[in-house]
């Protein structure tokens, strides 16, 4: 359970080594050590836990102007869960920073996305109110669970079925990256299930604080899927994909149910081209002569190999040339609703990404992260920012047009 008390010791753990003030993007904007995982820390310490210093208007700003982009917990030498313990701390304080209405979207909306045109209205409702910023990303015409459902087959030679969760960036705002995915599965022999009913992996809600949300989400995606009769569960989201191996469990009572399954869950899941890469293409695509660029999501440190699994993937096909960006793993400052919160901070250490991907010359971004698509897209010029399984796609579709 993502309780603060539970949290006291491993909080002691931390040696102030450094390296979260190394890899902290707040940190690297504004300089202010109080932005640092180990101040932040040290202050839900005193403040919530020992209760030797009070609360106030600062503590809250701090807490809140953490990304969560779990670079620190990726570095800390001790191990610290440096994430788990700030939203343990923002359900503890009941954080809600723009108030019953965003907590209504994240909490409600989210956990019925099937309701036809329940998202849309949602997002209508958002602006309206000015909550959101001025560059919101616009829904789709048509959302991907209007594509696909249910089971689609392999083409040829049958290697196995996997399952395929669908996250809210997906269904909502690319549904092309989600039909790119189920192409590529199903020409490489991977018979796809895609559960309907399926909701919000819980990721916004626990930034929000709102575990019971959260709970709820996981505990419906759970009794959605079938895990005996399927070899992964794919996934093209690295956020959705860090939720579900990293947190669904830990949201659940150690005694629910449900808890088994969660674990299960949690060693069955890939994001797609990590999938892919691992068990090899049976199908040869066709040259793709373009250039592009990888932006490393945030949150890629719940798989060893999703870092390189797009370079290694797209590597492969003749024509595609990689270039690299300078610091390739740099935030670029999204972190799901942050830059709506914390506009002119995240345009800011967005700035710094844009620079270096205008430098890198490349045609092409690509991103597993939705999020961090649509932020890049917004502030970049000249080129465009998709998904790596898209570009795999396109691929396969010069090959058909052989």
């Amino acid at each position: 359970m993502l309780k603060l008390e539970n949290y006291q010791d491993v909080i002691n753990k931390c040696s102030h080594c450094g390296n979260c003030q190394a890899t902290c993007p707040v940190y690297l904007e504004d300089l202010l050590e109080s932005h640092v995982a180990r101040n932040r820390l040290n202050l839900i310490n005193q403040v919530m836990i020992l209760k030797t210093m009070p609360s106030s208007s600062r503590f809250k700003e701090i807490l809140d102007r953490c990304l969560l982009c779990t670079n620190c917990t990726q570095t800390c030498s001790s191990k610290v869960p440096v994430d788990e313990i700030i939203i343990a701390a923002r359900a503890e304080m009941g954080k809600s920073t723009l108030g019953g209405l965003k907590s209504f979207v994240v909490s409600k909306m989210l956990q019925q996305r099937g309701l036809t045109g329940l998202m849309g209205k949602a997002g209508s409702l958002v602006q309206k109110m000015g909550v959101a910023a001025r560059e919101m990303p616009q829904l789709a015409s048509k959302s991907f669970d209007k594509f696909y459902s249910g089971t689609i087959p392999a083409e040829g030679e049958q290697r196995g079925r996997v399952a395929y969760f669908v996250g809210c960036g997906t269904n909502f705002l690319y549904p092309d990256t989600g039909i790119a995915t189920v192409k590529v599965l199903t020409r490489n022999g991977w018979e796809v299930v895609i559960p309907p009913g399926q909701v919000c992996c819980g990721i916004p809600a626990i930034a929000e604080g709102d575990l019971a949300a959260a709970r709820e989400m996981v505990a419906t995606n759970l009794k959605l899927f079938d895990l005996e009769n399927v070899e992964a569960v794919i996934t093209d989201c690295t956020s959705c994909g860090m939720m579900i191996k990293e947190k669904f469990s830990k949201l659940l009572d150690a005694e629910d149910p449900l808890q088994e399954k969660a674990q299960a869950l949690a060693g069955k899941i890939y994001e797609v081209t990590d999938f892919l890469q691992q068990k090899g293409l049976t199908d040869t695509p066709a040259a793709l002569n373009i250039s592009f660029t990888y932006h490393v999501p945030c949150h890629r440190g719940w798989s060893p190999t999703v870092v390189d699994a797009p370079r290694e993937l797209l590597g492969t096909l003749p024509g595609a040339q990689l270039q690299e960006l300078r610091d390739p793993e740099k935030c670029c400052g999204a972190a799901g609703t942050f830059f709506m919160e914390h506009r002119e901070l995240s345009e800011s250490i967005r700035s710094h990404r844009l620079e270096q991907i205008e430098a890198s010359e490349a045609q092409t971004v690509i991103t597993q992260c939705p999020v961090c698509r649509f932020y890049l897209a917004a502030g970049l010029k000249s080129q465009q920012v998709t998904h790596p399984v898209i570009l795999l796609a396109q691929a396969y579709e010069n090959s058909s047009q052989q």
